[in-house]
C-alpha cells in the first residue's frame, strides 16, 4: 500500500532527477532550465525521437533518452505536461534534414502542447509528426468518445521500437517510414493495469476523505484496505471497477487478460490475437510493487496466456516502464508483433540500447534458442552419508524421544513467537515448527531409518534443511549433520558401533566443536548457544545423563532472560520494549528457549522409557 510519506526534498525534485541520469549516462546532456535531456551522440543523419510528458513515470521520457533509442526527453512536472517553449527547446536542440518524430501519451494536456510545438516547427520549415499512443483497454469504445483510450505502459515499447528503427536505419529510414512503424505498434497495443491503492504526491498528503484529480477533472475517494481497483490509470484516474475483497493474483490476472484478449468483449476489443501470432508481454511495475512479486506475476500471467489462450509469447519483459510513482500495482501490456510488421518489430525490440529505462538486452539469437522446458533435474548429490552405515541405534527410543522432543517445541511455539516477535523478527516459532512438523511427518510416513543412527541423522538434516531455512535451519542442519559425521567416523575407525548415551556425548562435543566454526556466538552472547553448550558440556561431563544435562539446558535458556544480545535484531531492540516480561524474569532468546523445549521433551521421554541406548 501506498504510504503517502516521501523524503523532504530541499531542491526541485524533477530537476534533480533529471541531473542524476545525466550523472549515470555519459552520453546525456542537459537543457536545464527547459528540463530538457538530449543524446549528445545522435547523428543529425537520422530521423529524431522526442517524448516526453509530465513526471512521475520514470523511466519514461527522460530514462529512454540516449543510443538505440530516445534522441530527446521533456520533462514536465509532476503529472503535468510540459509547456510549449519547453516541447519547442527540445526540437531545436536536436535538429535533422530528416525530421523529428514526436511521441505522446493520450491526454489532453499533452495533446495539446506537443501538438502546437509541432504546429510551430512545421511553420519554420520543420519536418515533424506527432504518434500518439494510446494503449488503455479500461477506456472502452462507447466512453472514450471523441478523446480516445489513455496510454500507459506501451508507451515504452513504442519508445523502444521507433527508437531502434531509426537508430538501426539511420542511413535509409525516413520520417514518414519510422511514424509509419511506430502507427502500427500503437494500432496493435493494449494495456490494462490493476492498483491496491492510489499514488501519492511529493509534497502532498492524500487526504482520508478524497483527492482531486486534474486529469479526470473528478473527485474520488482511496481505496479501502481489502479493495483494489480494477484499470486505475496512471496519474490516479479512476478504472473500470473496484474488487473486494482483494483476488488472489491468478484471479486477477485471469480477468485482466479477459479485457485484453475477449473477443466477445466489443467494447474493449480493440486488437485480435491469434496463437500463431507473435506476442510480445509486458509486465510494469507501477512503483509499488516488489521485484519478487513482479516476476512471480509474469510467471502468472504466462501461464495463463499458454493454458487458457494458446499464446506462448516470443519476448517477456518485466520491470519498471512507465510508473505512477509510488503507486503499488501493475499493469500488463500486449502487443501483437505479427500485425504490428513481424520480424522488424521483434528486431527493434532486440536493437542494442544503453538507456537505463530499457533494461533487457537479450540478443535475438538468445531469444531464437530459448525453451519452453526450462525446468530441469537436480544433480545427484552423494553426500558419503546417504548411504546405510554401521551404526545402530535403538529404533523404538530414537522414534519416542524425536515425537516427545517435537511435540513439546510444538506446544511452546506461541511463546517463542511472541518473543520472537520484540526480540526478533517474528518468525521463530513459526520456523522451529516447520521442522518439528517435517519430522513428525518423516516418522509418520514411516521414511526414517531410525535404527541406523547415520542414516536417521542426515535424513533429518535434509527435512530441517528444507522445511526450516534461514539461520535456525542453518544452524541445527550445520549441528545435526556434524553429529552424523562424528558417529561415521566412529564407524569407519572402529567398525560396526552402537549408539549408547555415553559414544553420543561424545559425538555431541564434536558436533557443538564443528557448530563453533560457522557462529561467533559463544555462551553469554544471548543466543541458542547458552542453551546448547551447557546441555552439551554437562551431556559429556556425565557420561550420558540426559536429566542433568536437560537442567542444563533449560538453565542456559533462562539465563539469557538477563543477557545483553550481540546478534540479530535482538540487539537493536530498546529496553521499554523488553519491560513487558519483567513479571517472568525478562525477555530470554527465543532460539534458546526452542531449543530447551525440544531437549525437554527428550528427556520426558527418555525417562519414561527408563532405558539405556
Amino acid at each position: 500500500m501506498s504510504t503517502g510519506k516521501h523524503w523532504n526534498y530541499k531542491d526541485d525534485l524533477v530537476h534533480s532527477h533529471l541531473k542524476g541520469l545525466c550523472q549515470i549516462n555519459p552520453d546525456l546532456r542537459l537543457i536545464d532550465s527547459e528540463r530538457v535531456v538530449i543524446a549528445k551522440s545522435s547523428p543529425s543523419s537520422k530521423v529524431m525521437i522526442l517524448s516526453g510528458g509530465g513526471s512521475g513515470h520514470e523511466p519514461l521520457h527522460a530514462g529512454f533518452v540516449g543510443e538505440g533509442c530516445l534522441d530527446v526527453g521533456v520533462a514536465g512536472y509532476i503529472f503535468a505536461s510540459p509547456s510549449t517553449k519547453q516541447i519547442y527547446a527540445g526540437l531545436k536542440s536536436k535538429p535533422s534534414d530528416k525530421g523529428t518524430l514526436i511521441v505522446v501519451k493520450n491526454y489532453t494536456g499533452d495533446i495539446l502542447h506537443f501538438g502546437l510545438a509541432a504546429e510551430r516547427a512545421k511553420a519554420e520549415g520543420l519536418k515533424v509528426e506527432l504518434l500518439i499512443v494510446q494503449d488503455d483497454v479500461s477506456v472502452g469504445r462507447t466512453k472514450n468518445g471523441m478523446v480516445g483510450r489513455r496510454g500507459l505502459a506501451g508507451t515504452s515499447l513504442v519508445h523502444k521500437i521507433v527508437g531502434a528503427k531509426s537508430a538501426k536505419d539511420s542511413n535509409k529510414a525516413s520520417l514518414k517510414e519510422v511514424f509509419q512503424v511506430g502507427e502500427a505498434v500503437v494500432a496493435n497495443l493494449v494495456t490494462i493495469g490493476a492498483s491496491l491503492d492510489h499514488c501519492s504526491i511529493p509534497g502532498n498528503r492524500h487526504k482520508e476523505e478524497e483527492s482531486d484529480d486534474e486529469e479526470e477533472g473528478e473527485t474520488k475517494h482511496l481505496l479501502k484496505e481489502d479493495e483494489i481497483e480494477v484499470g486505475m490509470g496512471i496519474h490516479n484516474e479512476s478504472g473500470i471497477k473496484r474488487v473486494s475483497p482483494i483476488p488472489t493474483v491468478d484471479d486477477l490476472c485471469a480477468e485482466l487478460l479477459e479485457y485484453l484478449l475477449s473477443k466477445d468483449d466489443k467494447e474493449r476489443n480493440y486488437v485480435d490475437f491469434e496463437s500463431k501470432d507473435d506476442v510480445v508481454l509486458l509486465i510494469n511495475n507501477l512503483g509499488g510493487t516488489s521485484v519478487l512479486e513482479l516476476i512471480a506475476i509474469q510467471n502468472t500471467v504466462v501461464g495463463l496466456l499458454e493454458t487458457k489462450y494458446s499464446i506462448k509469447p516470443v519476448r517477456i519483459y518485466s520491470g519498471s516502464f512507465t510508473t505512477s510513482l509510488d503507486g503499488p500495482g501493475f499493469s500488463i501490456t500486449l502487443l501483437n508483433a505479427t500485425k504490428a510488421g513481424g520480424d522488424e518489430i521483434l528486431e527493434c525490440l532486440d536493437y542494442p540500447t544503453t538507456v537505463p529505462g530499457w533494461t533487457c538486452n537479450t540478443t535475438t539469437q538468445s531469444w531464437s534458442s530459448k525453451t519452453a522446458d526450462y525446468i530441469i533435474e537436480a544433480p545427484e548429490i552423494d553426500e558419503g552419508l546417504n548411504t546405510s552405515s554401521l551404526v545402530e541405534s535403538d529404533a523404538t527410543i530414537f522414534k519416542a524421544i524425536l515425537e516427545s522432543g517435537c511435540k513439546k517445541l510444538l506446544t511452546k511455539e506461541p511463546k517463542i513467537t511472541l518473543y520472537d516477535t520484540v526480540a526478533g523478527d517474528g518468525d521463530c516459532g513459526e520456523t522451529l515448527a516447520n521442522g518439528a512438523h517435517a519430522i513428525l511427518d518423516l516418522i509418520s510416513k514411516d521414511k526414517l531409518a531410525l535404527d541406523d543412527g547415520v542414516r536417521a541423522l542426515t535424513q533429518i538434516t535434509d527435512v530441517v534443511e528444507t522445511a526450516m531455512g534461514g539461520t535456525s535451519g542453518g544452524l541445527y542442519s550445520i549441528f545435526i549433520s556434524a553429529l552424523a559425521k562424528s558417529l561415521k567416523e566412529k564407524e569407519l575407525k572402529d567398525g560396526k558401533y552402537e549408539v549408547t548415551t555415553y559414544n553420543l556425548s561424545i559425538a555431541l562435543n564434536d558436533a557443538l566443536e564443528s557448530l563453533y566454526k560457522y557462529t561467533r556466538a559463544r555462551v553469554g552472547d544471548r543466543t541458542l548457544i547458552d542453551a546448547l553448550a551447557p546441555f552439551v558440556e554437562t551431556f559429556l561431563a556425565t557420561k550420558g545423563d540426559l536429566n542433568k544435562a536437560n537442567v542444563a539446558c533449560n538453565d542456559g535458556a533462562e539465563s539469557t532472560r538477563k543477557l545483553k544480545a550481540k546478534f540479530g535484531r535482538a540487539s537493536y531492540v530498546g529496553e521499554e520494549e523488553f519491560k513487558q516480561f519483567e513479571a517472568e524474569g525478562g525477555l530470554p532468546d527465543p532460539g534458546a528457549i526452542g531449543l530447551a523445549a525440544l531437549i525437554d521433551g527428550f528427556a520426558e521421554a527418555y525417562s519414561k522409557i527408563g532405558s539405556n541406548l
